[in-house]
């Protein structure tokens, strides 16, 4: 007899220290229950043995009137003395042939794995399913090992699909109202996804755990919106559609939430507001969700200091953003510059996700993990084209963001279209926080057409190149100094020409063609 086929979407692990005060954990799990949890582990880690039974007696009514199964944790003997449908357990706890042995063919059997060898030796004795993680860091447990993080989750993921049998996976590890759908989307590989989310304090913790568990079941079973790709592109119909972006930036007044260079923050609050967004600068962490709350808000990230401190800020500003389905733009500076900033990359794309990722030659190649070359945050690279754009759209790809690789020629793809653009001049390449601006642009673009991140990112790039274009040929330019100020100038007034006066003539000098891979 095989064990019942689980539906392992939503897994409340209990922890009886986190019930808010004035209830009891059976109150927290049946209100769960009642929220759309679909299996239920029993962990007692300080319960007396009659205590644990008791209470698992209690708990096992619950879960079989909702019709979903009962798991114990370690405790072989609590599930033989309830008839659980199963137990879990860890590397360090009973062998999973001796559980087997004791608990029968019929009864579920999980394991915690961290990395890929535990996965197969999973895989090798038969378990039903595997715990993976933690993903990050959790409060409910100390784990011997360091958060493994959608990197680690990735690998033993790419395992799995190669496994003639399926293996059944849920993560565990901070999944919450914040990084659920992350966790679920960001991790999966071609061919294999996770099975769903294994939950502790988020639900147990939880002032209404019906409320939170109906929530974390819908992130858990609805695609984000990043996840959707719109195939059949063209230049022509990108074009076409640029003005009606702008226009919506111009009535909708979006809010940028930069977290920027301060030697470029008078630049972008300029520019933002010259396009009809409305800047604002804070790293104060206590107004992140506030701020994301905000209607048509949403965040640049400019990667200025690489710190730990630092690199945990930025993720509590994004995951405020993540977590509300809001945009999100990363611009790695000096990404590949040094081991600090290379580290700090891996450690944001390992926990949040962006919804566009802008930066030069040498940073998308350095967080796309290639080799290539930079001197402080200026890259020094000069790849042929077809080998950035196969970095692109692996990186895009992967992230499932939109990728803008800036430099003569712009590049930005969502993996499976690919677009250069050829517009700009030589004075954006000297003067200070040009590519931190764009990003503030992007972003704007970005927040009133987050179903079509690549529409708005090359309107965004059309906007301010050919901005550039026309500022560098006022008689008032002279060089970099007074370039600065004309181009504020002709976005504000080209911006202007398109949503107030309807006057798109100027896209006829844009330089956009779509990457067709040579044969």
């Amino acid at each position: 007899m095989a064990p019942p086929t689980v539906d392992y979407s939503l897994y409340l692990v209990t922890d009886p220290h986190l019930s808010p005060p004035d209830t009891t954990l059976e109150e927290q799990v049946e209100k769960a229950i009642a929220g759309g949890v679909t299996l239920v582990q029993l962990r007692e880690k300080d319960a007396e043995t009659k205590d644990f039974i008791e209470r698992a007696k209690r708990i096992h009514a619950m879960t079989r009137a909702a019709g979903i199964p009962l798991l114990i944790n370690d405790r072989l003997d609590v599930a033989l003395a309830i008839d659980a449908e199963g137990v879990h357990i860890g590397q360090d706890d009973i062998d999973v042939a001796t559980a087997r042995k004791l608990l029968g063919p019929d009864k579920i059997i999980g394991l915690s794995v961290s990395f890929v060898s535990e996965a197969a030796q999973a895989v090798e004795a038969g378990v039903d399913y595997i715990g993976v993680g933690a993903v990050y860091d959790t409060a409910t447990k100390n784990p011997k090992n360091p958060p493994i993080g959608i990197s680690g989750l990735r690998k033993i993921l790419s395992y799995l699909s190669s496994v003639p049998k399926y293996m059944p996976a849920v993560a565990i590890g901070s999944c919450n109202l914040h990084t659920t759908r992350n966790i679920m989307y960001l991790s999966a590989v071609p061919g294999r996804s996770l099975d769903g989310v294994a939950v502790v304090s988020a639900i147990i913790g939880a002032e209404d755990p019906k409320e939170a568990s109906s929530k974390l079941l819908a992130l858990v079973k609805e695609p984000p919106y990043w996840m959707s790709v719109i195939n059949n592109r063209s230049a022509e119909s990108i074009v076409q559609a640029v003005p009606a972006v702008i226009k919506k930036v111009f009535i909708t007044t979006p809010l940028v939430h930069n977290i920027i260079n301060r030697v470029a923050i008078n630049f972008a609050a300029n520019v933002d507001l010259a396009i009809g967004a409305s800047p604002i600068m804070t790293e104060n962490e206590p107004e992140f969700n506030d701020i994301a709350s905000i209607p048509n808000a949403g965040l640049l990230l400019n990667m200025n200091m690489a710190t730990e401190e630092k690199v945990n800020l930025f993720i509590s500003a994004i995951r405020a953003y993540n977590g509300l389905s809001k945009t999100t733009v990363f611009d790695p500076i000096g990404a590949g510059a040094s081991t600090l900033r290379q580290t700090a990359v891996k450690t944001l794309l390992n926990s949040v996700h962006f919804d566009v990722i802008k930066g030069n030659e040498g940073e998308i190649f350095s967080v796309a993990g290639e080799a290539s070359s930079m001197r402080g945050v200026d890259s020094t690279a000069n790849s042929a084209l077809d080998k950035k754009v196969h970095v692109v759209e692996g990186l895009a790809s992967k992230e499932k963001s939109i990728v803008v690789l800036t430099g003569e020629q712009d590049i930005v793809s969502d993996g499976i279209s690919t677009f250069i653009l050829s517009n700009g001049h030589e004075y954006l390449a000297s003067i200070t926080a040009s590519g931190c601006v764009l990003g503030s642009i992007i972003t704007a673009m970005s927040i009133v057409s987050i179903e079509d991140r690549l529409l708005a990112s090359i309107a965004a790039i059309l906007l301010y190149t050919i901005a550039a274009e026309r500022a560098a040929q006022q008689p008032s330019v002279r060089g970099p100094g007074s370039f600065i100020p004309a181009l504020i100038d002709e976005l504000y007034l080209l911006v202007k020409a398109t949503a107030v006066e309807n006057d798109t003539e100027w896209l006829n000098d844009a330089r956009l063609t779509q990457y067709i891979v040579p044969t």
